[in-house]
C-alpha cells in the first residue's frame, strides 16, 4: 500500500525497518476490567508556583483504578508481558448523561492509571476506542487489553 506525504513523496509500507516487536509470552490472554470514568483533565491537576501537582481527586482515581485492576488481574490469572510486546487496549465508554464529551481526552489518564499494574509502560500500548454510549445508572469504562497480533518480521 502506498502512502502519499504532504510533500508529494510516495513511500511503501516498509516492514523491514520497524520498531521493536517482541513476540508475546502469553499471546492468547486478555485482561478485562471495568473502571470508573476518568476525572476531567481540569480536575486532575493543580498548579502551585508554576509546578503541576495531582489533585486529591486525581490521586483517588489512580488509586481506585490500581486496586480494581489488581483484583481483576488476580481473578483472571493475567500475566504481564515484558516491555517490547505491543499491546492493544480497547476502550468502551458509558457516560452518565448526554453532555458533550471527548473520549480521547481520557486516554492519557486511563493509560497512566493502568501503567505499572496492567502493563509495564504505556508506550507499548495502542489505544482503540470501540464504543461510546450512555448508561445513567452505571457510568464506566470497559477496558480489554491483549497482545497485538503483529510479531517481529
Amino acid at each position: 500500500m502506498a502512502f502519499i506525504a504532504s510533500e508529494g513523496y510516495i513511500g511503501e509500507n516498509n516492514m523491514s525497518e520497524d520498531l521493536i516487536r517482541i513476540e508475546p509470552k502469553y499471546p492468547d490472554q486478555e485482561l478485562k476490567v471495568i473502571i470508573p470514568m476518568a476525572v476531567s483533565v481540569n480536575h486532575l491537576y493543580k498548579f502551585v508556583k508554576g509546578k503541576r501537582f495531582m489533585t486529591k481527586q486525581g490521586e483517588k482515581y489512580m488509586k481506585d483504578v490500581f486496586q480494581i485492576t489488581s483484583h481483576a488481574i488476580n481473578i483472571q490469572n493475567y500475566n504481564l508481558e515484558q516491555e517490547g510486546v505491543w499491546l492493544v487496549a480497547e476502550l468502551r465508554f458509558y457516560y452518565p448523561d448526554k453532555r458533550r464529551r471527548d473520549c480521547h481526552n481520557q486516554h492519557k489518564l486511563i493509560m497512566d492509571a493502568l501503567e505499572g499494574v496492567a502493563f509495564h509502560d504505556d508506550r507499548w500500548v495502542m489505544v482503540r476506542d470501540m464504543y461510546v454510549g450512555l448508561d445513567r445508572d452505571f457510568p464506566r469504562v470497559e477496558v480489554t487489553i491483549y497482545p497485538s497480533e503483529y510479531a517481529e518480521i
